[in-house]
């Protein structure tokens, strides 16, 4: 098994760390001079002050004792410049940070060291620090004041940081091509072997512990992304929300605000598959901007299981069979609703292009006995708008929000009708598809008058004139 050493900072909590961890204090003190067997057991104690012969056999008597101690870890505490004579990938430098020279300072006189130590740190600090950061060794600094050195253990932070050079770049690589770390200041530009040499030289501070937690969380983000884009069928969550959008427009998915639940009132979605003969229903309390993003989020979560590319494939083929045109209300045969009487639009109406100039000024609304009429009267009157006609209408929607949606959704998809001169503008162009008569009649009498004036010079006439204005 291989042993590692953490060189520790005076005051970080080497001698207190719990011997559970099979960690050994190997304090240079007591191999530095000649001390006898019954010298305190702590270094720290003024008898020891008394001893002050040098053992001529130090250091190498220290690294004896190093590397035969039956431990896991050793902790030591000689001087920086002695660490030449250990494996730098089993070697790592703990102190704290210039901030906590106070607490440190505190640290010391808590625990019983002589004045003279006392007055030497003081003034030595700050000296000490820098010369740790200065050093060509990896690092850990204490940043916190409440930190000890057995925190750190038990926490596994100390641990983590010992890994091989060919581990470290394997790391700082994924770490980089994932975006969990972005090299900075010096290290900038640096490819991961440049990289892991810099930190094995000390020229370079990396929390390796926070790097590998770090690049574990990206993974796992990045696995769930792969899980959910499968679910999806590919298609990223705005992607697949839009075309659900799309097929409830065109009627790929039939919608419906209704009671859904015991006491529970929302939009009932179904989508029937040919391909595997079933009927998928979804039940979305929302508002009917947020149905798609509410089913999308089913679809993720595996609430709802559907196969994604059988659906986009048959919005895809419903926008295709999309309609052009559509029958006028007094062309429909229906009845327009009266007191209990006449008939009630559906989407399949709105699908199938049935007196689309009638639902949107609600001519056929159903009554008010149910709690959920008002709603579905609504949306239909809105698959109207959201498919392209009767926008001269637009107006007329129940709601600013609705109108707002609709205009948004019309844009994205290529019609843009968001300030009334736009607006203008498409019921000049489209006036088969607007609604009210005066549109259609007005403006197809100018389309006619245009048409029998192609190939010869227009002339000014009343009609002409009216259409201008």
């Amino acid at each position: 098994m291989r042993k590692y050493f953490i060189w520790g900072f005076p005051g970080i909590g080497k001698s207190a760390v719990d011997p559970k961890f099979r960690i050994v204090d190997a304090d240079c003190e007591r191999f530095k001079y000649v001390l006898p067997a019954d010298a305190p057991d702590s270094p720290h104690s003024l008898q020891n002050t008394a001893y002050t012969r040098r053992d001529p056999s130090f250091p190498q008597n220290y690294w004896d004792y190093v590397h035969s101690v039956d431990a896991d870890v050793v902790l030591l505490n000689c001087h920086i410049s002695l660490l030449g004579a250990l494996d730098s990938e089993r070697l790592l430098l703990v102190y704290p940070s210039p901030a906590l020279k106070e607490e440190y300072l505190r640290r010391y006189a808590l625990r019983g060291d002589n004045g003279t130590y006392l007055l030497h740190m003081e003034a030595a600090f700050d000296g000490m620090v820098a010369a740790v950061r200065a050093s060509p060794y990896r690092k850990y600094e204490i940043t916190d004041p409440n930190t000890y050195l057995q925190d750190l253990i038990e926490k596994g932070m100390i641990m983590e940081q010992f890994i091989t050079k060919k581990e470290l770049v394997d790391l700082l690589g994924k770490c980089v091509q994932l975006g969990v770390y972005a090299p900075e200041g010096p290290a900038a530009g640096k490819t991961p072997d440049e990289l892991a040499q810099m930190l094995f030289e000390g020229s370079l501070s990396l929390d390796v512990a926070g790097l590998k937690n770090d690049l574990a969380a990206r993974q796992a983000e990045l696995d769930r992304e792969r899980l959910l884009r499968d679910r999806r069928g590919g298609l990223s969550h705005e992607e697949l929300s839009g075309r659900i959008m799309e097929g409830i427009v065109n009627g790929a998915l039939n919608i419906r605000h209704t009671d859904v639940a015991p006491y529970s009132f929302g939009y009932q979605v179904t989508f029937r598959s040919a391909k595997h003969g079933v009927t998928y229903r979804c039940a979305c309390y929302c508002s009917l901007p947020d149905v798609p993003e509410e089913i999308t989020r089913k679809i993720e979560s595996g609430t709802l299981t559907i196969d994604v590319p059988d659906l986009l494939a048959e919005i895809g083929s419903a926008e295709e069979r999309k309609i052009k045109s559509f029958v006028l209300e007094r062309d429909s045969g229906l009845q327009p609703r009266g007191s209990y009487t006449g008939h009630v639009a559906s989407a399949r109406d709105v699908h199938r292009g049935i007196a689309l100039d009638g639902i949107i000024r609600g001519h056929y609304q159903g009554d008010y006995s149910s709690m959920t009429t008002g709603t579905e009267n609504d949306t239909v009157r809105a698959l109207v708008a959201l498919k392209g006609f009767c926008l001269d209408c637009l107006n007329k929607l129940p709601s600013r929000p609705l109108i707002e949606f609709v205009t948004a959704y019309l844009k994205d998809h290529g019609t843009d009708v968001s300030t009334p001169e736009k607006l203008k503008d498409w019921i000049r162009r489209n006036p088969d598809k607007c609604a009210l008569p005066e549109n259609r009649e007005r403006f197809s009498s100018c389309l006619e008058a245009e048409q029998a004036a192609l190939g010869q010079k227009p002339k000014k006439s009343k009609r002409k004139n009216q259409c201008e204005r």
